[in-house]
């Protein structure tokens, strides 16, 4: 029997994890998205369903439509994926498309109660309009994707099987530079909450934070966080990688990924002729090293590469939140105005936040126990 026709017996007819991963991820990105803010909270007086039967809103912008289809459609699409083989076709669409609409309506009746937000029949509509889009799509397509296509026979030769979770870490990474942070790849800061903590035990080094750094001091700083950032990523995706993988592609593909989110999401925020305003001279250095020991460290054997990867989400993590504030950086960010992508900006500002310490929850059982094997295995 040949290696292909093993693969496609192996897999066939079966479940995906990582469909099931990215589901249940991107629906909790939905579901704080639709929240945000997450505060203020109070009763308005009014049932939480009363949106269903008010009048149609005086404006409604296409703008508002297309964000609210596209918003879903992955969803749709994910679930249907998620759902396969134990539900597929008209089956698989009709029950993703309930399941939107029925989360959609959930949140529109929880936003009731958030003076920033607004509850809309419209909002529900156009968005288990996009779901059935996506459903629609995927329903066409599971089966090909998950049980014989080219996508599974590739995730089969080039990734271990129980690689689901990291996977869907390593997807979210590139969203997580939507937001503009202080340095590139610096995800995970959460300086105030820290501070706040240790400086209630007298532990957090006040004398470090408060030092002034000149430009080649937050240049160096730029250059380290994005360095360790870069290997925080793509080393945890080398670790879960096969013998038969072609692994400098595949890492290059990640970091051209993340970056070219990093720029639309420039181009969109701040004016399409800041598209590139990322590219400090820290980052630059940064990507230059990170990428060479990249490349350089990816052969090395899966448990290490998680301990190295381990090593670096620490240090980044570390030098985000110990690293003062750059003056130029926040007066510059000042001109930042999401408008009406407040709420997904918010989203992403959150995901910046947790992708970090996501990806340690992750990598410390995976460093320090036997879940990845010393050497690659040499075939799937």
């Amino acid at each position: 029997m040949s290696a292909s026709t093993r693969l496609e017996t192996a897999w066939t007819r079966r479940a995906s994890p990582l469909a099931r991963a990215l589901a249940v991820a991107y629906l909790a990105l939905v579901v704080y998205v639709s929240l945000a803010p997450w505060s203020g909270w109070r009763d308005v007086g009014i049932g939480a369903f009363a949106y269903l039967s008010a009048p149609l809103p005086r404006y409604i912008t296409a703008f508002d439509v297309v964000v609210n289809v596209l918003g879903y459609l992955p969803l749709g699409a994910l679930v249907v994926l998620a759902l396969h083989p134990r539900v597929r076709g008209a089956a698989a669409a009709a029950l993703a498309v309930a399941t939107c609409a029925l989360l959609s309506g959930a949140m529109e009746a929880l936003q009731t109660f958030l003076p920033s937000r607004v509850a809309s029949s419209i909002d529900l509509a156009t968005n288990s309009a996009g779901a059935l889009l996506g459903a629609a799509l995927a329903a066409r397509y599971a089966s090909s994707l998950i049980d014989r296509g080219r996508l599974a026979e590739l995730r089969a030769r080039w990734f271990r099987r129980d690689a689901s979770l990291p996977l869907t870490l390593i997807a979210l990474w590139p969203l997580a530079q939507v937001h503009p942070g202080t340095m590139l790849f610096g995800n995970g800061e959460l300086r105030d909450l820290l501070q706040s903590i240790l400086g209630a035990f007298d532990l957090w080094p006040s004398g470090f934070t408060t030092a002034r750094f000149g430009p080649a001091e937050f240049i160096l700083s730029e250059a380290a966080v994005a360095t360790a950032g870069l290997l925080a990523a793509g080393l945890t995706l080398a670790a879960v990688m096969q013998a038969l993988a072609p692994r400098s592609r595949l890492l290059l593909a990640l970091l051209a990924t993340a970056l070219a989110t990093r720029s639309l999401a420039f181009g969109v925020q701040f004016g399409a002729d800041r598209v590139f305003a990322w590219a400090t001279p820290g980052a630059i250095g940064g990507l230059a090293i990170g990428t060479l020991a990249l490349l350089v460290a990816a052969a090395g054997r899966p448990r290490a590469l998680a301990r190295l990867a381990l090593l670096a989400t620490l240090v980044q993590i570390a030098l985000v939140n110990l690293t003062p504030e750059n003056p130029y950086h926040v007066h510059w960010l000042q001109q930042w105005h999401p408008g009406r992508l407040l709420h997904a900006a918010q989203g992403a500002d959150w995901l910046a936040t947790a992708w970090p310490y996501a990806l340690l929850a992750w990598l410390l059982p995976a460093a320090l126990s036997a879940r990845l094997p010393k050497s690659h295995p040499s075939h799937p």
